[in-house]
């Protein structure tokens, strides 16, 4: 089930969907259509909501056309959005048809990234606060290490500082037993992970 609404505002998109998909990697197959169709997310929420014992995520996102072209992109959109959680649709098909292009992911950390994890005992999550340069597809490739990792991404902010251009972007997160994990070898893990394409072209 997806409920899926978009409207224009100037040269972006806001959009917000409704889905009953709650696992891990829900958020990257959405950060992967939008990055696949030219599209920047330029801020956003995700949360989880519970409606009569049946949990549900609910996303709004404003997003921003590459050529401008904000109606195309949002039909193409909602279009994707409609297959990809559709009960035969089977993401690795939809990956392959796209054939979409790795982003330049040094660009994202070119300028003294920041990875902070800190446990929440309060909720039994752990924040992750990623600060970096901005730029699309930082997210579809973040998502994708997350979900590698089978972290579930219980609610994020999404932010992009329009002076500094960066963005600033906090992630609340459990992991595949439904723990924190900050303070384990699962958190430095992750930040190897995002952070190897760097490495590699530092050595």
């Amino acid at each position: 089930m997806i409920q899926f609404q978009y409207k224009r505002e100037k040269n972006n998109i806001l959009i917000s969907l409704k889905t009953d998909s709650t696992q891990y990697g829900t958020f990257h197959r959405i950060a992967t259509i939008i990055y696949a169709l030219k599209l920047d997310i330029l801020s956003g929420e995700l949360g989880t909501i519970d409606e009569n014992g049946v949990q549900f995520t609910v996303d709004s996102f404003i997003l921003q056309a590459e050529d401008n072209n904000t109606t195309q992109a949002a039909f193409q959109l909602g279009v994707m959005m409609d297959s990809l959680f559709s009960q035969n649709a089977k993401f690795e098909e939809i990956l392959e048809k796209l054939q979409i292009p790795e982003p330049a992911v040094g660009t994202f950390f070119k300028e003294s990234p920041e990875f902070i994890f800190t446990d929440l005992t309060e909720k039994n999550q752990t924040c992750l606060y990623l600060e970096s340069s901005a730029g699309r597809g930082l997210l579809y490739y973040v998502s994708r290490i997350l979900m590698e990792n089978k972290i579930n991404i219980i609610s994020a902010t999404i932010e992009t500082d329009q002076e500094s251009g960066r963005a600033k972007d906090s992630f609340y997160l459990t992991s595949a037993d439904g723990a924190m994990f900050a303070s384990t070898s699962l958190s430095e893990k992750i930040r190897n992970e995002i952070l190897a394409p760097l490495q590699t072209k530092i050595v």
